[in-house]
Order: structure tokens, then sequence, then C-alpha cells
């Protein structure tokens, strides 16, 4: 099976064309667009595999399927599934960078789930980096900020601000300097500076504005509002750091005085707490499974496996469209050929119909006078004469066998030849046994024989 036939198997092994794989991306691009996502889990699973057979060649839609299908896996709470798809993405040869910048978004953001601030932080520069080469200056300038959160948690307040100042610089719309207050908030709450957290907050009206401020009404200990605000994050959101954060404030507050009360908070907490730690354990391992997959990305020898590979599949594509070129004029030519064949066939047959009928025939013809009559009539009855005399016929056939070709009878070739009409058959038969065909066939092998390299 020729290299193409195999890519058409792969393509056919799977439940979703691949024009169906392509429209289903395309569809999806659209939803998120207009700020929705693809539903349709098992379309976009079989989107996946089947781009996956020719990621090579289809490479942006398969990195646009992987962010979809990840996404979706992320979704379900499969991180480590979800990861093996994200990592397959960075790995393609898409020069979407929009795409894989986001891909490194979601890839960043699990590592943030995970409390790894510093991979997380490593990660998100990634996002930046190919969102500058796409130009998406909106998208670059979230990524900064994302590094500038990633930063502030781990206390480093003035890389911080170097980073919300920059993405502000690269983006200075609304919404960009309305995200920017949370980062500078998060740095000024993990260095103590809490006046300054309730004032980047004071405008914020998102669930995370108001954990800050409820973190730093707590840590002033200014109890009363530190236990009003988690009031509004346990009302507001089902996302479990917050609600485990607001928990805790409550109890630490002394807000709770009735014991059932602290009873139930206390094991809200407990579940909540199991359940992050379940989150952070497949995290975890989903980020070990992220670090391998970069590293073997940046490795000196993968790239040149790749390369090979690439230079490999062009020299067999190469190969084959070569291949087919030649055969392509190899059949032209053949049927040129064929068709001057016919040609001359066709001319022949005319000739010998003539000479059957002529009156030149009549009468004994000897073997001295031939080279004369073939030259005069045809000059393909003079060449099918060495023809036949390399084959290994003798004087005598060679004479039957022009007379058969120009289509006299028993009768007539024993009238012209003086010969009896049993011996002329017993001929025919000993020629067409030389020639490998049958007595019927005798004719037309002469004619192709005659009319064969001109």
């Amino acid at each position: 099976m020729s290299f193409v036939g195999v890519l058409f198997a792969l393509s056919a092994c799977t439940p979703c064309g691949l024009r169906e794989a392509c429209g289903v991306v395309k569809q999806a691009d659209s939803l998120r667009v207009e700020g929705r996502q693809y539903e349709d889990s098992a379309s976009l699973a079989e989107a996946y595999n089947t781009l996956g057979c020719w990621r090579w060649i289809y490479a942006d839609e398969y990195a646009h399927a992987c962010y979809y299908y990840g996404r979706w896996l992320r979704s379900k709470d499969q991180p480590i599934a979800a990861m093996q798809v994200f990592v397959r993405a960075t790995q393609s040869a898409t020069r979407d960078y929009a795409i894989v910048g986001r891909i490194y978004s979601n890839m960043a953001n699990m590592c943030r789930q995970a409390e790894r601030h510093d991979v997380a932080y490593d990660v998100y520069t990634l996002s930046a980096v190919q969102f500058a080469k796409a130009g998406d200056t909106l998208a670059y300038a979230y990524a900064l900020n994302n590094m500038a959160w990633e930063q502030a948690v781990q206390g480093k307040k003035a890389e911080a601000v170097a980073l919300v100042d920059s993405a502000v610089a690269v983006c200075p719309r609304s919404e960009v300097k309305e995200k920017v207050k949370e980062s500078l908030a998060a740095a000024c709450l993990y260095v103590g500076e809490h006046d300054s957290t309730l004032y980047y907050t004071e405008q914020m009206n998102s669930v995370y504005g108001r954990m800050l401020r409820t973190q730093a009404y707590c840590l002033k200990n200014q109890c009363d509002s530190a236990v009003d605000y988690s009031h509004k994050v346990v009302a507001e959101t089902v996302n479990p750091r917050y609600l485990d954060d607001a928990y805790y404030i409550l109890a630490y507050c002394d807000y709770i005085n009735d014991v059932s009360q602290l009873l139930d908070i206390t094991s809200a907490r407990t579940d909540v707490q199991r359940d992050l730690e379940q989150e952070k354990v497949q995290k975890t391992q989903a980020i070990v499974l992220m670090q391998q997959g970069l590293n073997a990305k940046k490795s000196p020898l993968r790239r040149a496996v790749t390369i090979l590979c690439c230079l490999l599949i062009a020299a067999i594509l190469f190969a084959i469209g070569h291949g087919l070129f030649i055969r392509h004029r190899l059949n032209r030519v053949t049927r040129i050929q064929e068709s001057q064949q016919e040609d001359r066939e066709v001319e022949l047959t005319k000739i010998c119909q003539a000479i059957a009928h002529s009156k030149n025939l009549r009468g004994e013809l000897h073997w001295d006078d031939y080279e004369s009559f073939c030259t005069t009539c045809n000059a393909r009855f003079y060449g099918l004469v060495d023809k036949l005399l390399q084959r290994g016929l003798i004087e005598r056939e060679v004479r039957i066998s022009l007379l058969v070709l120009i289509g006299l009878s028993y009768a007539e070739m024993a009238d012209i030849l003086n010969r009896a009409q049993n011996g002329i058959g017993k001929d025919k038969y000993v020629i067409a046994k030389k020639l490998g065909v049958t007595v019927k066939d005798l004719q037309s092998a002469l004619l192709h024989i005659a009319c064969q390299n001109g």
C-alpha cells in the first residue's frame, strides 16, 4: 500500500472523518469568540483522535482540537488527561501562536491550583511569549498580569509591580487596569501592607477581590468586617479554596458561638480540604507529566528526530509524486505507441486487402522475386521477412507467412506456391507453433509483428 493509502486508511479507521473533525474545530472556534463553550464531548474526542493521525499536515487544527478537548477534560476534573492533551499540542508543529499561548495559560492555571507558583510563573512566561508572537496585546497583558500575581504570592512585590506596569503599558484598556489591581492587592497582602490591599480592593466586584479584602481585615484584627465579607464569599462562590479560607476566618474570628454551628462549619471545611487535597495530588502528578513533556520538547535529540522524520516524510512524498509523474509519462508514451501500432495495423490491413485482389499474385512467385515484391508493395513486408527469419522460420515458411498475412485461402496459396493444400496446412501449424500462437490467431500475430517498432 502506498503512503497516501496509509494516510487514508488512518483517516477511515476513525469514527469522525477529517472533514468533520475540521468542522468541529471551526464550530468550537466560533463559539469561543461568542464567549460560549463547545459542549459535544464525543465530537471533540473524535476530532482530537482523527486530527492526531494528521497532526503533521493539519498541525493548527490539531492544536485547536487539543485546546478544546483539554479544557473539557479540565472541566470534568481530569487534570492528568487534560495535561497530556495540552503537552501533545505544545509538541506539535503548529504555528498558531495564539492557541499555543492559551494552552500554556491552561497549564499554568493547573500549576497555580496545585500551589506550584514557581512552575506556574515559568509556564505563564511561555504563554506571554506566544501571545507576543501572535500580536495579541490583550492576551499578552493578561499573561503579564498572571506572572505578576505569581510573583506577588511568593512575596516578590517589586517584580510584581514591574510586571503590572508592563501589562498596562502593553494594553491600557480598562479591563486590564481592573485586573492588575488584583495582582497589586495580592502583592501588598503577602508583604504585610494590608491597608494598601484594602485600598486596591475597595472598588472590586469580583469574588477574589472580596476574598483579599476579607483576609486583609482578618489580619488587621477587624473581625466584624472580616466576618461580613466571609459571608459574602460563601454566598457567591463554590470555589473550594475561597470557601476554605472563608470558613477558616469565620471560625478564627469566633463568629460562631453555637457549638453545633461550629461543628457544621468544621465538617464543611474538612470536606472542602479533603477535596482540595485530592485535587492537589492529581494536579501535582499532572505537573510532573507537563515538566517531562516540556523537557522532552527542548531535547536536542528529540528535535533531531523530529527533523529527520519530517525529512523522511518529505522524501517519501517526493518519491511518490515523482513515481506517479514517471508512471503518467510512461502510460502516456505507451498509449501513443499503442495508438500508432493500431494505425499501422489498419494501414497494413488495407494494403493486404488490396494485394489480395491484385492479379500480380496469380502465377508462381520464386524466392528471388520476394525482395522486389515486398519492397514494391510495402516496406513493412520486407521488414517482416527479416523478423520471421530471426524467429527461426525457413524460406518456405516465410513465403506462406506473407500469403497468410495478405489473407489468401488455402486454395489460393496452393495455387501460387504449386503445392498441396494439406502441406500448406501443416506448414501453417509449424509457423504458429514457432511464433507461440494458434493457427486461428496466426494472421493477427503476423500483422502485429510486421507493425512493431515502426
